[in-house]
């Protein structure tokens, strides 16, 4: 249930729910006061949604910054966590496909390629809430670092989790028997890091984050950027609201 409603409730208050309605409002609304309100409402919605320079300024805030791993004196184990790392659809099925996420996994096979890790842990199942029968998007990314060149002896799979506390949950155990005396890094995009540390510091695992699929980009003070809508700015400022109820809701769930 928790899973389900982790899915599904937070796309109820995202900007283009929110938007929506206001609008329907307005259209809808014999009340010319509440009209303009709503009008009004809707058009500030969309500038603080989509205006780039107050995304990126969140962003900038949130997300943890590029990280350069410290001098290795132990080995090393990066824990990979799934998520948007790869098309799961199943018409796909002759080839793989990188998803938007794929950061992740790319970041992971640099770190091997450079001996900064050297081994790899997947963390994630089979996620979805009503396709449950797509392919475990794990298994994929596995098959692509193998590919890659990584060899399958290095590269283990945690296959059963399905959000970012059974990540940690599940990982845990894996992590203190097969690689005691590693160090953890944590391989997430920057701006799901603060949530999956606060996951794997409450199993007490002690990680070093390592942030991918970097949202923030550098200050600019541009017209375009300042005055402007831009879609890109919508949908980041859709992951970055997402991220924040999700990062609430674990807390009050105690899983932080």
């Amino acid at each position: 249930m928790f899973y389900f409603l982790s899915k599904t409730l937070t796309f109820l208050i995202m900007p283009m729910g929110l938007l929506t309605l206001a609008l329907l409002f307005a259209i809808f609304t014999k009340n010319r006061a509440r009209q303009r309100k709503a009008l009004i409402t809707a058009v500030v919605l969309l500038f603080v949604t989509a205006n780039g320079f107050i995304t990126n300024e969140l962003l900038l805030w949130w997300e943890l910054p590029p990280a350069t791993l410290p001098a290795r004196s132990k080995p090393r184990v990066g824990v990979v966590l799934t998520g948007g790392l790869m098309k799961t659809d199943k018409r796909l099925h002759n080839r793989l496909h990188l998803s938007d996420q794929a950061d992740r996994v790319g970041q992971a096979l640099q770190l091997y390629k450079t001996g900064q890790i050297q081994k790899i842990l997947i963390s994630g199942g089979i996620g979805g809430i009503l396709k449950r029968e797509v392919q475990d998007e794990g298994q994929l990314a596995r098959q692509f670092l193998i590919i890659a060149g990584i060899p399958a002896q290095d590269i283990l799979l945690e296959n059963r989790s399905v959000n970012t506390h059974q990540n940690a949950r599940f990982s845990a155990p894996l992590l203190r028997q097969r690689f005691r005396g590693y160090d953890v890094v944590l391989i997430t995009s920057a701006w799901h890091m603060r949530r999956a540390v606060g996951c794997f510091q409450k199993q007490q695992i002690a990680v070093i984050p390592y942030p991918a699929a970097m949202m923030a980009s550098e200050r600019e003070f541009a017209p375009n950027h300042v005055v402007f809508f831009s879609e890109k700015a919508l949908m980041e400022f859709f992951w970055l609201l997402h991220e924040g109820v999700g990062y609430a809701t674990y807390w009050l769930m105690g899983y932080l």
